[in-house]
């Protein structure tokens, strides 16, 4: 049967990087028991090069008539180890590898491409000539290089040690020798880019030194061992940073390390070997086929464990950061405790974990949301969903009480209004879930919370209308700033309660602050008048109160009040037309007694939750 190698190279390696090329001339190269590899890139130096020519020798056992076979047919592989399809990859990015081989006095010339036929041209030589092969890649098939790093020694340096260091880790426990020589020669060179001709070398002195530790899990495989070969250093130098698997000499990266989990000016080598990594790569030998036996999850899980506690042994540092980020989390996103992730293997990502966690918390509230009947479980779930979501609503109350510490004099009496209860809206009891997030009359007093209706910078007029519940209303265009109804029975126009909230710009010299008694109670005459269901009106001033106000406050017998702030009381009475009296309590408070007690009453709310969600994680 015919194979159309330049289709199998696109079947086989659809997404191949251009440095497989080189992977699989060295694996092929170190088959044929090769310990020096010669890698010549000559180039124009352009990105779109019009010449680009790739020369790999090496001084292995050569194309044998056993090896030939095995390269010319595609077949099924007589090992785990080989995939029998690496060569394609060749032909992915270059139109023909002329190959040149020497071995047992003979050597054997053939040109692989899309046409390649199986055929060979054999040729006796003399003694003299060593063993080995040589490819010469001419062709190139692409428009452009994806980097100049495809290229560059020192890239390729990196990107081989790192590819084949179980291999190399090997070779140096054994005593075993070898060298791998790079050597780029390029027409014109780009500083920018660092691209210029240079040559570099691989030996073993550049392997490094790894430490050792084995573990068995039952769950993962009864029998399987896994070793894990790790290398950690502090200091200056080039950060590294690798987890993988080692499967037949190469590692299969897996990413079980966040880019930044490691400090800065540290490096990190893991790499796993197992039987149960044996040959479980794909054909271009990028990603790791875990066994489907296995369980990926479990199997990644102990993975990270193992890490984390060599980590944490090496690096204490990584502890001490770890700590400070979960106590920050707890204090900032207290509804998520328990819900972040405890096998974080390195320094917490702080934005994956938070998000992490919140999909968590949102997968919990669907499935109380979807539930049925409600069980046992259904309902302690529930109330776990519930507890977190008022935490969340606390949370948003502490971003509030911060913005109004933040206000001063340089801002509006708009920006006070619009943050305590929007200008011009109007709220009502059966909408008060929905409009949470806007309604902060929380901010004076949480029994404000029990409102039947808010009017924010109404009208006089429609604020009578719904005191009154009557539409039929002519009075003047006043607007009180904020104004609550209360009432036992939203359906009814009897017996209600009115608060009315006046503000007046943070200024600690605001001439009008010692007058806001006197306006208060011009209001209260209006609504006492036309309002005949009003059993009490409460006015409440917020204004700057410097140390000469509160004076003259007491002075003129105002009761000063506890409070974290500044609060003065006092009782006035305003006579209707029919002389019923209507009692109109007037308090007058400091922003400092608005903003520190709100945050006192938050602060005690949030830590009762808070507890709650630590005794409950533990």
């Amino acid at each position: 049967m015919e194979i159309d190698t330049k289709y199998a190279a696109k079947l086989f390696f659809p997404n191949s990087a251009f440095t497989q090329i080189y992977f699989e001339a060295i694996a092929n190269a170190f088959d044929a028991e090769a310990d020096s590899i010669d890698i010549h890139i000559s180039t124009d130096g352009d990105i779109k090069p019009k010449h680009l020519e790739i020369t790999i020798a090496d001084n292995g056992a050569g194309f044998t008539g056993e090896r030939f076979e095995k390269f010319r047919r595609l077949k099924e592989p007589s090992d785990p180890y080989h995939k029998g399809l690496g060569r394609l990859v060749y032909l992915h990015y270059f139109s023909s590898i002329y190959v040149e081989s020497w071995f047992e006095e003979k050597k054997r010339v053939f040109n692989f491409s899309k046409q390649f036929d199986g055929n060979s041209k054999l040729t006796d030589v003399s003694r003299t000539e060593k063993s080995g092969s040589q490819l010469k890649f001419t062709g190139f098939l692409r428009e452009r290089l994806r980097s100049y790093n495809d290229l560059k020694p020192g890239s390729l340096k990196h990107d081989i040690l790192e590819h084949f260091l179980p291999l190399f880790h090997q070779k140096k426990k054994q005593g075993e020798n070898f060298q791998i020589k790079i050597t780029l020669e390029t027409k014109s060179a780009n500083p920018q880019r660092e691209f210029f001709s240079d040559s570099q070398k691989i030996t073993v002195a550049d392997i490094p030194d790894f430490e050792c530790k084995s573990f068995q899990d039952n769950r993962i495989h009864a029998f399987c061992d896994i070793s894990m070969f790790y290398m950690l250093r502090q200091g200056l130098g080039e950060k590294s940073q690798l987890t993988a698997a080692s499967v037949d000499g190469r590692t299969i990266p897996i990413k079980l390390l966040n880019p930044n989990a490691i400090p800065p000016s540290h490096s990190a080598i893991f790499i796993f070997e197992s039987e149960i990594f044996s040959g479980r790569s794909d054909t271009s030998r990028q990603r790791l086929v875990i066994p489907e036996d296995i369980s990926e999850t479990l199997l990644y899980r102990r993975l990270r464990q193992e890490m984390s506690s060599v980590l944490n042994e090496k690096f204490p540092e990584i502890e001490q950061k770890n700590t400070q980020t979960k106590n920050r989390f707890e204090k900032k996103y207290p509804h998520l405790i328990g819900l972040f992730e405890e096998d974080t293997v390195g320094l917490i990502d702080k934005e994956e974990a938070l998000e992490i966690a919140q999909r968590k918390f949102f997968r919990k509230q669907k499935d109380v949301l979807e539930s049925g009947a409600i069980d046992e479980s259904s309902f302690q779930k529930s109330l776990e969903v519930s507890s977190r979501a008022l935490t969340e609503y606390i949370l948003y109350r502490e971003i509030i009480i911060e913005r109004l510490k933040r206000i001063d004099e340089e801002n509006s009496e708009a920006d006070i209004h619009n943050l305590i209860v929007p200008r011009y809206r109007q709220f009502y009891k059966d909408d008060l879930i929905e409009d949470i997030y806007s309604n902060n009359a929380w901010l004076l007093d949480d029994k404000f919370m029990s409102f039947r209706t808010i009017l924010s910078e109404a009208k006089m007029e429609r604020v009578i209308q719904e005191i009154t519940l009557k539409e039929d209303i002519d009075v003047d265009d006043g607007r009180p700033d904020i104004s609550m109804i209360f009432s036992a029975d939203p359906d009814q126009k009897e017996k209600v309660d009115v608060v009315v909230i006046e503000l007046k710009r943070r200024r600690a010299d605001d001439k009008d602050s010692p007058y806001a008694a006197t306006q208060l109670l011009k209001r209260a005459r209006k609504l006492v008048d036309y309002c005949s269901n009003i059993q009490r009106v409460w006015y409440f001033g917020i204004i700057e109160v410097d140390k000469d106000l509160s004076q003259l406050l007491e002075d003129s017998g105002w009761t000063p009040l506890f409070s974290k702030g500044q609060v003065f009381y006092d009782d006035f009475q305003i006579k209707r037309g029919d002389g019923f009296p209507v009692p109109v309590p007037i308090c007058l408070l400091s922003y400092d007694a608005v903003i520190q007690d709100a945050a006192t009453r938050n602060h005690t709310f949030l830590e009762i939750l808070r507890d709650s969600f630590r005794r409950a994680s533990k």
